[in-house]
């Protein structure tokens, strides 16, 4: 029985864990530095080499080829093997792809290749140069996984693959992605370097003048690849060819390994969200020519703008993480491009010094044979007598040997001579084989002893791989947006008003406002959110798409994001829920939202946020007090327990404010009055309620607001419009006075906000239901008055929340009243 060893888990895991790791880094995912291939690549390459499938032989079916190589080299799954193999033939892939595929081998559009039964394909002429010269022991060979055959740790690899053609991968803790290269820019830096090995990136850059991707495009600004190169990783920005053509913007070339299909549903997508609401019509108008993506606008519209959008919101244009990572001499090492290049020199000058030492051994092999030939020409007739008389094989062997002083492979090759070259003709094509031989030898010997010669013959090689294969550059370097207007963020945004829905479970939805068509007063409505099951309309609110916006929660908190950062799907839509967008915890409830416009945020100095709640306490802080909120939140104020904020405005230090509770009551006191103070408070008594009623609606207005009438809005319902005259200011802190009158019929008040004739209301109801009605439609009545039906609920339908829209532009507060500024 064996000794039991003991150990700890941790450092057996570690060292396991360590072992798996480096296994998937070497043997799959990341590329070798000398000929740019990870091992299934080499494989397939060499499999289809052994196979005889060159690039003047017919294709053979791509499933023979992956048998071969998964039954040979490769046992990890058929599959893994295709797609490897596909990638080699795409063109949109490789800038210089190394298998010549016939049939479906996939598409730019994603599409996937056709199995592998029905596709055939060869080596491309280009993978030829890697391996044409794999049989001359110029690389080590090694066991494949079973000990049964062998195969190459590397292939010879003439071709500076690694930067031509770039490579992606991603393995246990690590990532590469080179991204390719103009093979004539590679060639050009490498000869180059080979003159000059002193050279830096700076020297370089006058060959190289950036990556070179195969769906061209354009990169843009130099200073994320020249970072990469010098240090082995950076990020590149690829962006689209595009022009415009009167009203339409074309795209005749796409970002790198981006689908052409993704940019385009990427695009619909924006524009059924409102984001790129400029865009009229979208067609793929791609063919055998060529891609073409057409982008038809709106009459009117800026088309820089539109395609500054379209880079900003689609994957038109995307960052390439370069991150120049390889395996070099056995372990994972991240290297600069000046370093790749040295890299591949090193294994160039392996591989033709071990050639011509190859070369040298045949050679020098050779020319020993023909010079025991042309011995035994020149003593034709006793060598002849000496063979005739001998009784057998191994007597004429040894005789020739010890006569004439050959060696074993000299004697026998005499043996084996055919009586043709014997001939004059034949004895003059020995003696000139001879002379080439030795000729070779010389020139062989050269080249082991100099360096230089070694190097120059690599530079030759270099330029003829430049003359067959190199082509013009696909893409295009810029140094900016190509004369294209720099546009901020805000400029990017779509300048208009939003609708934003949100309901109990917390789901929100922000559709463009103008998709609400104003109706009779008195109807139905049409649907404003299509609510999940269980959940109920609680919001409506009014905003621009280029606010910010601060979001007031039943955990007493504010939260800020961007209004163009809500989902604006249909009208009709579920919506999502805000948590996604906010740090909202389960039971939170949002209660009130207010638009923060960018000059505001720009400029805060003399603005006010006012705050009332349910128990007809108000808050007014500075608004430089809430800039600093986040998506996590802040604390807006301190207020007891049991009550919440109902309502919130933006002041001036100026404004009236109005208060009016669930049972009709209201009360007008100067802004003034409600003291000042910091982040978090608890406020001061706004107003003094009766037992059982509540704070429903702030409104904050300028003594000399052009609106005259004071708007009512019940639950069941019903609405009016009555003068401002009638509500006398006071003193904050009273009962105030009665300001409608509330009964079953009516239901409790639910909002209130000063109007104008040509102002339009969006009344929304607890079902998701929608009106939009003209402020005129609404009777002007008396305080005491009960009002008009507004709309037509469904049973159990109620109203619950109202937001004006007006003709001019305005400041709103939490659910669209105007206030002060």
């Amino acid at each position: 029985m064996g000794r039991i060893e003991r150990t700890f888990i941790e450092q057996e895991m570690r060292e396991s864990y360590i072992n798996y790791a480096m296994s998937v880094i070497r043997g799959r995912a990341i590329p070798d530095a000398r000929d740019g291939l990870k091992p299934v690549q080499r494989r397939i390459l060499y499999a289809m080499h052994q196979l005889g499938l060159f690039s003047n032989r017919p294709h053979k079916k791509c499933a023979r080829i992956v048998g071969e190589v998964m039954g040979k080299y490769h046992p990890h799954g058929d599959q893994a093997i295709y797609d490897a193999l596909v990638n080699m033939a795409q063109p949109f892939a490789y800038r210089y792809p190394l298998i010549d595929g016939q049939g479906n081998f996939g598409s730019l559009d994603g599409d996937e290749p056709a199995a592998q039964r029905y596709t055939e394909a060869r080596l491309a002429p280009i993978a030829e140069e890697m391996l044409s010269e794999i049989d001359e022991e110029t690389v080590d060979f090694v066991p494949n996984f079973d000990d049964s055959l062998q195969e190459p740790e590397v292939l010879p690899a003439r071709v500076p693959n690694l930067l031509i053609n770039g490579s992606w991968g991603i393995s246990v803790g690590m990532t590469t992605q080179i991204p390719p290269h103009n093979l004539g820019e590679i060639v050009d830096a490498l000869v180059y370097l080979i003159d000059h090995p002193e050279a830096d990136w700076d020297e370089l850059k006058r060959f190289i003048r950036g990556p070179d991707f195969p769906t061209g495009g354009l990169v843009v600004g130099r200073e994320g690849f020249e970072e990469a190169y010098r240090t082995g990783e950076g990020k590149i920005r690829v962006r689209a060819r595009a022009h415009i053509e009167d009203d339409q913007i074309v795209i005749t070339e796409i970002p790198y390994q981006v689908r052409k299909s993704t940019i385009v549903e990427t695009i619909a997508n924006k524009v059924k969200a409102g984001v790129l609401d400029e865009i009229a019509d979208l067609r793929d108008e791609s063919d055998r020519e060529g891609l073409r993506i057409v982008v038809e606008l709106k009459r009117g519209a800026n088309p820089h703008i539109v395609l500054s959008k379209l880079y900003k919101y689609t994957p038109l244009e995307w960052t390439f993480g370069a991150n120049f990572l390889v395996i070099l001499d056995g372990n994972p090492r991240k290297l600069s491009l000046k370093e790749l290049l040295g890299a591949f020199l090193a294994h160039r000058r392996e591989v033709v010094r071990r050639r011509t030492q190859h070369r040298l051994r045949v050679a020098q092999e050779r020319a020993h044979i023909l010079e025991g030939l042309l011995v035994a020409l020149q003593h034709q007739d006793e060598i002849v007598r000496l063979i005739r008389e001998s009784r057998e094989p191994q007597a004429a062997l040894d005789a020739l040997k010890s006569r004439y002083g050959l060696s074993e492979a000299q004697a026998d090759a005499i043996l084996k001579m055919r009586l043709r070259q014997l001939t004059a003709l034949e004895r003059d094509k020995l003696q000139q084989e001879y002379d080439e031989k030795r000729r070779q030898i010389r020139e062989y010997t050269q080249i082991l002893e100099s360096p230089e010669r070694l190097d120059g013959i690599i530079k030759e090689e270099l330029l003829e791989l430049k003359r067959k294969y190199a082509d013009g550059r696909r893409t295009e370097i810029v140094a900016e947006a190509d004369g294209e207007p720099e546009l901020s963020e805000s400029a990017l945004v779509p300048d208009h008003d939003l609708v934003v829905s949100v309901s109990l479970k917390g789901y929100v939805n922000a559709p463009r406002e103008d998709v609400f068509r104003r109706q009779h007063r008195g109807g139905k409505g049409v649907i404003a959110m299509r609510l999940r099951e269980g959940d109920q309309l609680k919001h409506i609110f009014s905003c621009n798409a280029r606010d910010e916006l601060l979001v007031f929660t039943s955990a007493h908190k504010a939260y800020k994001l961007k209004a163009h950062q809500l989902p604006s799907a249909r009208r009709d839509s579920k919506g999502e829920n805000l948590r996604s967008l906010i740090g909202m915890a389960p039971e939170e409830e949002v209660l009130a939202l207010l638009p923060l416009p960018a000059p505001l945020l720009e400029r805060p100095q003399g603005r006010y946020v006012l705050m009332a709640t349910a128990r007809g306490i108000t808050n007014r802080n500075p608004l430089s007090d809430f800039l600093n909120a986040h998506t996590n939140g802040i604390v807006a104020l301190n207020a007891e327990p049991g009550d919440r904020v109902v309502d919130v405005a933006l002041t001036d230090g100026r404004s009236e404010v109005l208060l009016a509770t669930a049972e009709g009551h209201t009360i007008r006191f100067p802004e003034a009055q409600v003291r000042l103070t910091g982040r978090p408070s608890k406020g001061v008594i706004g107003m003094r309620l009766d037992p059982g009623d509540r704070v429903v609606a702030l409104s904050a207005f300028a003594p000399d607001d052009p609106r005259p009438w004071v708007l009512f809005v019940t639950e069941r319902g019903f609405g009016k419009r009555t003068p401002v005259e009638e509500f006398p200011q006071q003193n904050r802190g009273g009962k105030g006075v009665l300001g409608i009158k509330v009964s079953p019929k009516t239901g409790a008040v639910v909002a209130v906000q000063k109007v104008k004739a040509d102002d339009e209301l969006l009344i929304t109801t607890e079902q998701g239901k929608i009106i939009r009605i003209a402020a005129e439609d609404v009777r002007i009545v008396g305080r005491y008055a009960m009002g008009v039906k507004l709309i037509e609920l469904e049973p159990g339908d109620r109203v619950v929340s109202v937001v004006r829209h007006g003709h001019e532009e305005l400041e709103v507060s939490a659910d669209g009243r105007e206030h002060a500024g």
